[in-house]
């Protein structure tokens, strides 16, 4: 698919599959940016003049993303009408088990943080981080936080499973807990445990509604702020510094475990989810690391760099646990 050419010495070259990459990703943001798959999904397959006018667009314009997304199999063309294709039922929209809209619209906006990625690498950072751009444009703060959500909640339960909380634990601090779909596992697990999630008010915008939900306002707390200065408190029996270690610098993440650490009481432990680096390169985490350098100018670790920050910190016994995803929990016990 998108071969640039048919010589057969030629064909199958890798710029046909960046090109064609490109193509696909660009094709299938837009559908999800422009609301081609909600459409389809809420009001039934379209012609393509009925789906251009749904959505506000122009007829050559929506072809030209309809017809690729349908090659790809996101959409199908049958007697003249679009309509959602298998992969878009199974993972888009609000019928399918686990909706990942969320995830191609924050993609949609990759696009322009990767685009300035040779600025980054030149200057050493980006000229804006991606905290930055989500003060200008929220919209793509509320569709990261969205993504992670549902991300989240493939991962979840293993993670859950695999803490290893100390004997008697009674009280949880989640850094960065976003959508508290940890704390709120953790808690239904343990039903002695209590927890607070600190975080920016922006990602905890919807969390507080997702906890009453789940029943569970009694005992989890939200306290909005940032994580990376200041006193986090005394006397917690296990703090969690879930996937944001990656958005820090080594420094950051230095002071931040030092910090968290004078808040466990004496057997307490830290709990650091991460997509730790290898000794060896490894494609999704090479990926990853890239795409953390582009929005914040920061990268991923190796498990000596984390446990040098716990042992710095005072934390002994440090392990580290694998998962079935590509994250791993490193834990230090003070």
């Amino acid at each position: 698919m998108f071969k640039t050419t048919t010589d057969a010495e030629l064909a199958g070259n890798p710029i046909d599959e960046v090109i064609g990459s490109t193509i696909r990703y660009a094709a299938l943001t837009s559908a999800a940016k422009l609301g081609i798959f909600r459409t389809l999904e809420e009001d039934g397959p379209k012609t393509l003049d009925e789906l251009a006018a749904a959505i506000g667009a122009s007829t050559d314009g929506t072809r030209a993303v309809a017809d690729v997304a349908a090659v790809l199999g996101w959409l199908t063309l049958e007697d003249g009408r679009y309509r959602n294709g298998p992969i878009a039922e199974r993972w888009l929209g609000k019928n399918a088990e686990y909706d990942f809209t969320p995830a191609l619209l924050w993609a949609y906006e990759l696009i322009n943080v990767m685009w300035e990625l040779p600025q980054a690498v030149r200057d050493g950072k980006p000229a804006q981080s991606l905290w930055d751009r989500w003060a200008d444009n929220p919209e793509a703060g509320r569709d990261f936080s969205a993504y992670m959500r549902v991300k989240s909640r493939l991962t979840v339960q293993p993670i859950v499973d695999a803490v290893p909380l100390p004997e008697g634990a009674r009280r949880l601090l989640d850094l960065g807990g976003s959508h508290g779909l940890h704390s709120m596992a953790m808690c239904e697990r343990h039903p002695e445990l209590s927890a607070t999630i600190l975080d920016l008010p922006e990602a905890l915008a919807d969390t507080g509604a997702a906890i009453e939900k789940a029943g569970l306002s009694d005992r989890i707390t939200l306290q909005r702020g940032s994580f990376l200065s200041g006193d986090l408190g005394t006397g917690y029996d296990v703090v969690f510094l879930f996937e944001i270690v990656h958005n820090h610098t080594d420094e950051e993440n230095r002071d931040l475990v030092a910090r968290a650490a004078k808040a466990l009481r004496p057997g307490g432990r830290i709990v650091v989810l991460e997509d730790v680096r290898g000794e060896q390169l490894e494609e999704h985490n090479a990926a990853f690391s890239l795409a953390m350098y582009a929005c914040s100018g920061d990268r991923t670790y190796s498990e000596p760099e984390i446990s040098g920050w716990l042992t710095d910190a005072g934390l002994s016994g440090v392990e580290r646990i694998t998962l079935p995803s590509s994250v791993s929990l490193v834990v230090g016990t003070k």
